[in-house]
Parts: structure tokens; C-alpha cells; sequence
């Protein structure tokens, strides 16, 4: 008999496995692993809660819900993230994906959050069946699509003119800062202390006032891209990269049924969202993965950003998601303001 409960701690070494059984399709065909722990990544995103299907004392699908601080018309608003829903191989088609959404559901009804976001990748038709008839809660809605860049690291220096970036610590200056920038996007994360911890900060000054921050953060500590398969078109651009990368100054490329060595960007703003201050912190962070023999720093925009414009020359792999919004409450006046407007970065990067 199956059955439904959360997770626990004790559960770490199953959920290990139920992740690396499960992979995404594509050009890239990707496994996600979350070694040595699963939860490390859940509480980057916020206070969050995993559901688990289990048969026989084996974990066999699991699906997490996080909650996430968010600006949304410039107000803050709570946001439910789900994501992480996986059903093993043998036991798909049988409704257990249905009823860990149903388990997901009830909790955010019970938490009493209006908005839901999740992502799916581009081209999926799959039903979203979360809040499957209950009565008066609409369906999801797309909100467009998510450019997912992965900038190839980069051994020459990055350069400015009239600027330099500086290293630089978590303070209340930066916090504001980088707070002034994601409050002016839709679901752009409210950014505290916490969420600077572990990450590696940058910032260009002016009259000693921050006018560009970047925020990079390393997860192969706990969260790790295996490619699985590739299409053979980038199994030759890959080759071809290789084949030349110690003289062409840019990073080794990764290979089949190894992890992808990258960091993120998790933060970045620059006043104005001035070109050239976006375009050194960028190649600084690609300068970075390079020295640490990596392979891509990942930056992700929704197609909207005037920023995915400035990326012209860089090489880089861009990969699509698709963000989905739903509001419990069937305010459609807030779906509306996040739609006509830009929405931040897709939040499983974290």
C-alpha cells in the first residue's frame, strides 16, 4: 500500500536516490544530484516541506514546496515555489504524481498563501493538476518564458575603462542596494542576510557609492548537473571546444555522465542597468569559473529583461524554462501586474 507523509531527515539517503533516478530530456539530457544532502538546497530556498509517496518502507516519489518573500508591484508578498516533483520510473501512470500534488495543495491552502509559482521545461504539455478541481481556484497561468545563460568561463581578465569590481562583504549598504533593483521586477526575491551567507559578493563603486553588485554562489557542494546524453550537435561543439581550450583561453567543457562544473549568479544589478557594468561583472564571474577550471557560470533572465541584450559576443549555452503562476484567491489583478511587467530569475537556481 502507498502511502503520503513528509519527509524527514532520516529520509536524506532515499531522496539521494529517487533524485539521481530521474533525469530531464533535451539537447542536454541532465540528472539532478543533491549529494551528500538533499535538504541543503530547500533551505537556501526558504522555509520549505517535502512530501513523499512510499511503498513498502521505499521512497518512490517526493514533491517540495518553499516559500519565498517576493515584491509584487512593489509590495511584498509571500510566494509558494514547488518544485522537485519526481515519481520513480516503475510506478509513473499510477496516480502517485497526481496525489503528491494533491498533498502539496492542501498544505499551501492550508498556509494560507495566495500565489503558487513552479517552472517547467519548454515544451511541456503536461496537465497541471495541483489544485485539480477545487472549487474556485483557477488553473495555472504562464507568465513566459526563462532564458537560463550559461556563460563559458573566460581566462582573460575582465576590464572596465573607468570601473573595477572590488570583493566585498554582506552589509546593509548592499542589501539595499540589490533590494532597490529586484523590487522594481515582479516575484523578485526580497533579499536579507541570510540570503547573502555563502556567497561570494562583488560591487563596482562610484564617489563610494555602490552603482553595480554581482552575487555568485557555488552549490557543488550539494547540488550537482550530470550530463547523461548529448545531441550530436553539441556533442561536436563541445568536442570542438575541447579540442582547443588550452589555447583559446576559454574552460573545458563537461562530459557525458559527469557533473557540470559551474557557479551561479544569484544576485545582479547594476544603476541604470548600464551595459558595460553588466557586461565586466559577467566576465569577471566567467573569469572565476575559469580560474577554478570550471565550466560555466549560470545567470538566468526572463525573456522580457532588457539585459538578455547585452550578452552579444559572449559564448554561452542558453537553455529555456517556463514560469507558471496561479493565485489561490483568483486575483487576477495580481497575476496581471506580474504579466505585464517583467518577472525575476526562476527560483531553482536559487
Amino acid at each position: 500500500m502507498i502511502t503520503y507523509r513528509l519527509a524527514t531527515p532520516s529520509d536524506n539517503q532515499q531522496l539521494l536516490e529517487l533524485t539521481s533516478g530521474a533525469g530531464m530530456d533535451g539537447e542536454i539530457a541532465l540528472r539532478i544530484d543533491r549529494h551528500p544532502d538533499f535538504f541543503r538546497l530547500l533551505k537556501l530556498r526558504g522555509e520549505s516541506r517535502v512530501f513523499v509517496a512510499v511503498d513498502n518502507g521505499t521512497i518512490i516519489g517526493s514533491v517540495c514546496v518553499s516559500l519565498q518573500q517576493v515584491f509584487v508591484g512593489g509590495q511584498i508578498f509571500p510566494v509558494q515555489y514547488i518544485g522537485d516533483l519526481r515519481v520513480a520510473t516503475t510506478f509513473r501512470n499510477n496516480g502517485i504524481g497526481l496525489q503528491l500534488c494533491n498533498e502539496a495543495a492542501d498544505y499551501v491552502l492550508s498556509k494560507g498563501t495566495d500565489l503558487v509559482f513552479l517552472t517547467v521545461s519548454k515544451g511541456n504539455t503536461k496537465p497541471f493538476t495541483f489544485f485539480k478541481n477545487r472549487p474556485h481556484i483557477p488553473d495555472f497561468e504562464s507568465i513566459g518564458s526563462f532564458n537560463i545563460h550559461q556563460f563559458v568561463g573566460k581566462k582573460r581578465r575582465a576590464f572596465h575603462p573607468a570601473h573595477t569590481l572590488e570583493s566585498t562583504s554582506s552589509s546593509e549598504e548592499l542589501i539595499q542596494f540589490l533590494n532597490s533593483h529586484s523590487s522594481k521586477y515582479q516575484l523578485g526575491s526580497v533579499i536579507t542576510a541570510e540570503k547573502l551567507e555563502g556567497v561570494d559578493s562583488f560591487v563596482v563603486r562610484q564617489n563610494k557609492k555602490i552603482i553595480a553588485a554581482m552575487c555568485l554562489i557555488d552549490t557543488m557542494e550539494f547540488k550537482q548537473n550530470v550530463v547523461t546524453r548529448l545531441s550530436t550537435k553539441l556533442k561536436y561543439l563541445l568536442s570542438g571546444i575541447n579540442s582547443i581550450y588550452k589555447i583559446s583561453g576559454v574552460s573545458r567543457m563537461p562530459l557525458v555522465n559527469q557533473p557540470v562544473r559551474m557557479m551561479y549568479i544569484k544576485y545582479l544589478a547594476a544603476k541604470s542597468g548600464e551595459k558595460e557594468l553588466v557586461r565586466l561583472m559577467i566576465n569577471h564571474a566567467r573569469n572565476i569559473v575559469y580560474d577554478k577550471s570550471y565550466s560555466f557560470v549560470s545567470f538566468g533572465l526572463h525573456e522580457k529583461d532588457a539585459m538578455n541584450k547585452y550578452f552579444s559576443g559572449m559564448l554561452k549555452l542558453t537553455f529555456n524554462s517556463v514560469g507558471m503562476l496561479l493565485s489561490v484567491q483568483n486575483n487576477k489583478q495580481l497575476v496581471e501586474t506580474v504579466n505585464m511587467c517583467i518577472p525575476f530569475k526562476y527560483y531553482s537556481l536559487v
